[in-house]
Protein backbone atom coordinates (compact mmCIF):
# COMPACT_ATOMS: atom_id res chain seq x y z
CA UNK A 1 0.00 0.00 0.00
CA UNK A 2 1.47 3.25 -1.08
CA UNK A 3 0.68 6.75 0.92
CA UNK A 4 -1.84 9.09 -0.94
CA UNK A 5 -2.76 12.33 -1.22
CA UNK A 6 -5.15 14.03 -3.50
CA UNK A 7 -5.91 17.58 -4.41
CA UNK A 8 -8.19 16.88 -7.03
CA UNK A 9 -10.90 17.93 -4.86
CA UNK A 10 -13.16 17.97 -7.97
CA UNK A 11 -13.18 14.26 -7.66
CA UNK A 12 -15.95 12.23 -5.92
CA UNK A 13 -13.91 9.99 -4.38
CA UNK A 14 -11.72 12.66 -2.79
CA UNK A 15 -12.87 13.26 0.94
CA UNK A 16 -10.57 16.12 2.54
CA UNK A 17 -7.46 15.21 0.27
CA UNK A 18 -7.94 11.29 0.91
CA UNK A 19 -9.39 8.79 -1.23
CA UNK A 20 -12.19 7.11 -0.79
CA UNK A 21 -10.61 4.43 -3.13
CA UNK A 22 -8.38 1.60 -1.50
CA UNK A 23 -7.32 1.11 -5.34
CA UNK A 24 -6.06 3.67 -8.21
CA UNK A 25 -5.37 3.40 -11.69
CA UNK A 26 -2.69 5.74 -13.14
CA UNK A 27 -2.64 6.21 -16.43
CA UNK A 28 -0.09 7.06 -19.14
CA UNK A 29 1.64 4.22 -20.75
CA UNK A 30 3.48 6.50 -23.01
CA UNK A 31 4.12 9.48 -20.17
CA UNK A 32 7.59 11.01 -20.17
CA UNK A 33 6.40 13.42 -17.43
CA UNK A 34 3.60 14.27 -14.73
CA UNK A 35 0.98 15.97 -17.46
CA UNK A 36 1.17 13.41 -19.81
CA UNK A 37 -0.26 10.98 -16.82
CA UNK A 38 -3.82 10.97 -15.31
CA UNK A 39 -5.52 9.25 -12.71
CA UNK A 40 -7.75 6.56 -14.14
CA UNK A 41 -10.04 6.24 -11.36
CA UNK A 42 -10.82 10.17 -11.41
CA UNK A 43 -15.12 10.29 -11.43
CA UNK A 44 -16.46 13.78 -11.49
CA UNK A 45 -17.79 15.03 -8.58
CA UNK A 46 -21.68 16.25 -9.02
CA UNK A 47 -24.15 17.65 -6.46
CA UNK A 48 -26.01 13.95 -6.14
CA UNK A 49 -23.01 11.92 -5.90
CA UNK A 50 -22.11 10.69 -2.02
CA UNK A 51 -19.44 8.63 -3.07
CA UNK A 52 -18.16 6.07 -5.68
CA UNK A 53 -20.10 3.27 -5.00
CA UNK A 54 -23.06 5.30 -3.46
CA UNK A 55 -22.55 3.58 0.16
CA UNK A 56 -20.43 5.06 3.38
CA UNK A 57 -16.71 4.14 2.59
CA UNK A 58 -14.49 6.63 4.49
CA UNK A 59 -11.32 7.85 3.04
CA UNK A 60 -7.86 6.49 3.66
CA UNK A 61 -4.63 8.10 3.75
CA UNK A 62 -2.93 4.82 1.91
CA UNK A 63 -3.93 2.52 -1.38
CA UNK A 64 -2.93 0.40 -4.00
CA UNK A 65 -1.20 2.57 -6.55
CA UNK A 66 -1.27 0.33 -10.05
CA UNK A 67 0.43 2.37 -12.73
CA UNK A 68 0.26 1.91 -16.53
CA UNK A 69 3.55 4.41 -17.23
CA UNK A 70 5.94 2.94 -17.93
CA UNK A 71 8.84 5.27 -18.40
CA UNK A 72 8.87 5.94 -14.21
CA UNK A 73 11.31 4.75 -12.35
CA UNK A 74 8.57 4.01 -9.55
CA UNK A 75 6.85 1.45 -12.08
CA UNK A 76 7.65 -1.89 -10.65
CA UNK A 77 4.87 -4.00 -12.83
CA UNK A 78 2.44 -2.32 -13.10
CA UNK A 79 2.74 -1.59 -9.17
CA UNK A 80 3.65 1.82 -7.98
CA UNK A 81 6.92 1.73 -5.66
CA UNK A 82 6.71 5.47 -4.22
CA UNK A 83 6.09 5.32 -0.56
CA UNK A 84 3.59 8.35 -1.07
CA UNK A 85 2.32 9.13 -4.37
CA UNK A 86 0.54 12.76 -5.22
CA UNK A 87 -2.20 12.87 -7.15
CA UNK A 88 -2.74 16.60 -8.64
CA UNK A 89 -4.12 18.80 -11.36
CA UNK A 90 -2.78 20.66 -14.50
CA UNK A 91 -5.61 23.25 -14.15
CA UNK A 92 -7.61 24.93 -11.43
CA UNK A 93 -10.49 22.74 -11.83
CA UNK A 94 -10.36 19.17 -13.68
CA UNK A 95 -13.68 18.40 -15.25
CA UNK A 96 -12.00 15.22 -16.87
CA UNK A 97 -9.61 12.34 -16.28
CA UNK A 98 -7.14 14.20 -18.80
CA UNK A 99 -6.93 16.86 -16.38
CA UNK A 100 -5.50 15.24 -13.37
CA UNK A 101 -1.68 14.05 -13.04
CA UNK A 102 0.64 11.99 -11.30
CA UNK A 103 3.17 14.36 -9.48
CA UNK A 104 5.15 11.56 -8.33
CA UNK A 105 6.06 10.70 -11.63
CA UNK A 106 9.48 10.48 -12.23
CA UNK A 107 11.24 9.35 -15.14
CA UNK A 108 13.42 6.46 -15.43
CA UNK A 109 16.99 7.17 -15.79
Amino acid sequence: MNKLKCSVTTCRHNANDLCELRKIQVDGPAALESRETCCGSYAERTSSSENSCGCSSSPSATADVHCSAEHCTYNDNHKCSADCVCMGCCCAEPEVVSETECCTFERRA
